[in-house]
Order: structure tokens, then C-alpha cells, then sequence
């Protein structure tokens, strides 16, 4: 989502036009911006994605991985001297998502499931014309649950050139449960529009 303001003001400061593109839905979006998990991770990443930098700067932020650890990892950096989240050849750079059984409300500092039951590497298809990103893995279930929260978690290079691992990108929790029979198929699909 876009918007654009144009400001004309007079010498003395006082604004003689202005007009605007998509305010309103903008204005829209701040009243219902609920500063989820996956909100604050986007705007992380795209904040680190489009920080100007000079030949040699760097872009980084903080978080705690799926295992508890707290990492400092760079996003932008001088190419084959330093790390970053997206070096391949060390770690996989992929999505998880995952299901489990605790019903204790998401928080933007969650960094893991509560009581992770199973997880599956998601499969990604993207729409640029709609600006849609679906993530999206089914499982067999082979006993009898409650599935309360589901997460999405993004697996890559979290320190050093080598240290593999994950973060939550997103926890969400049906506070009345989903039950689950043993041989039927949970599908669970994500899709976030950018």
C-alpha cells in the first residue's frame, strides 16, 4: 500500500494546495494496524532492504531465533567479506510452517510456538499483479488433536557465515481449538499482502 501527499506552501510557510493520493486508506490502515508478529517482521525487513548505504555500510537487526538465542544479523553487507541472513551456501533459505497446542494468546515477542506438534517446509507462490505472497503445507494427522496456533518461521544464516537456523515470522492462535481426527489432512495456508 501507497500514499502519497503534495504540499505547495507560500513564502511565508502557509499551505496555498495540497492534494493526496490513497490518504484515506492510509489513514484506514494506521487506525487498524494491529503491530502483529508478521507486521513488525516485513517492516524489519524492508526497512534493512531499503536503508541507503555507501560502499561498505551495512544493514542488521535483532532478534531471538526459534531456540531462544539472541542474534544480531546483517541483511546488507559487503558481498564475500561479511555475513548475512540470505548466504545460500552455507544454509537453506526457506519457510516452515508449523502446528502445535497452546492457546496462550500471540505476542510481538513470541519467538516460537508454544507447544510445537508438527511443521513442514511451506511451498511459495507468488502473484505480483495482486502483490500476494501464499505459503502454504498440508499434514496427515495420525492421532487425535486440538490444534490451537499455527507459525510461520523462516529458516537462513542467523550468525556468523555458518550458524543455521530459524525465526518466527508469525504466530497465530484459535482460541476455540481446531479438533483433529486421526488419518484426516490439515491444510494450512498463509497469505500476506504486499
Amino acid at each position: 500500500m501507497k500514499a502519497v501527499e503534495v504540499v505547495v506552501k507560500d513564502k511565508d510557510g502557509s499551505v496555498v494546495y495540497k492534494t493526496g493520493y490513497n490518504l484515506d486508506l492510509y489513514e484506514e490502515y494506521l487506525k487498524r494496524n494491529t503491530n502483529d508478529l508478521t507486521t513488525l517482521w516485513l517492516r524489519r525487513l524492508f526497512i534493512a532492504l531499503f536503508t541507503p548505504l555507501t560502499t561498505g555500510g551495512a544493514t542488521s537487526f535483532s532478534f531471538t531465533d526459534t531456540t531462544g538465542t539472541a542474534r544480531t544479523q546483517y541483511i546488507k553487507r559487503d558481498l564475500g567479506t561479511y555475513p548475512s541472513f540470505f548466504n545460500l551456501p552455507p544454509c537453506n533459505n526457506r519457510f516452515w510452517i508449523a502446528y502445535g497446542s497452546s492457546s496462550t494468546a500471540p505476542s510481538p515477542t513470541d519467538f516460537r510456538l508454544g507447544n510445537k506438534l508438527g511443521e513442514g517446509v511451506a511451498t511459495m507462490t507468488i502473484d505480483e499483479t495482486a502483490g500476494i505472497m501464499t505459503f502454504s503445507v498440508s499434514f496427515t494427522i495420525t492421532t487425535d488433536i486440538t490444534v490451537y496456533e499455527v507459525g510461520l518461521e523462516w529458516e537462513g544464516c542467523v550468525s556468523s557465515y555458518n550458524v543455521c537456523g530459524r525465526f518466527l515470522v508469525d504466530r497465530t492462535v484459535f482460541p476455540d481449538g481446531i479438533t483433529l481426527s486421526a488419518g484426516q489432512v490439515l491444510t494450512i495456508i498463509y497469505r500476506i499482502l504486499v
